[in-house]
């Protein structure tokens, strides 16, 4: 499978992931040299894992889990096209997923997921086709998301206080008295009759 296929993850509210599944190809037939061998199940298990992180009906739990079963399993995977594009894809899920529960280091994920992506762009074979351009895309994806994730939520101005309650007075029962409302200026006695 190549970029060409690679769910994206779009910068959202809700950091859903949406699956934008393109046309199917091989990233071995992708415009690459002929491989010596063919790529073992280990790439194509972490492409499934792939695929179920960026579902959007799996919750987070399961889109982290599903991309944190992806990498270690990528490990495995003997086709260093793949192994990297399926890293920098399942790399940048697992950010998503980390950020709004709160765990791991998305942005440590993210940034490997960017620089697995420049290169993904830029590899001999893919440089200047769809998996490439797909790459770039996601990479932009990601800066985007990484921005509005790194910016603090706008909080609104919060609203006039109540008035602040007296402490009791001395032989009083300990009820709290409301502080008395300050009276008007009365008028000035210089002023002249009306």
């Amino acid at each position: 499978m190549t970029a060409l296929n690679r769910p994206f993850i779009k910068p959202a509210p809700a950091l859903a992931l949406a699956a934008a599944l393109s046309v199917a190809a091989s990233v071995a037939s992708v415009g690459a040299p002929a491989q010596a061998q063919q790529p073992n199940p280990a790439c194509s298990q972490a492409l499934a894992y792939e695929k179920t992180a960026a579902n959007d009906s799996s919750t987070r739990q399961a889109a982290y889990d599903a991309a944190a079963a992806g990498l270690a399993v990528n490990q495995r995977c003997n086709d260093a096209q793949m192994k990297l594009v399926n890293e920098a894809y399942l790399l940048s899920m697992r950010a998503a997923a980390e950020q709004e529960l709160k765990v791991g280091n998305w942005q440590r994920d993210m940034t490997r997921a960017n620089m697995l992506l420049t290169q993904c762009a830029n590899w001999p074979g893919l440089k200047n086709t769809r998996a490439g351009t797909d790459c770039d895309t996601q990479r932009r994806y990601n800066d985007i998301m990484a921005k509005k994730l790194a910016t603090p939520p706008s909080t609104p101005r919060p609203a006039t206080p109540a008035p602040a309650m007296a402490s009791p007075g001395p032989g009083t029962t300990g009820a709290a008295r409301p502080t008395p409302v300050p009276l008007p200026t009365p008028p000035s006695p210089n002023r002249p009759p009306r």
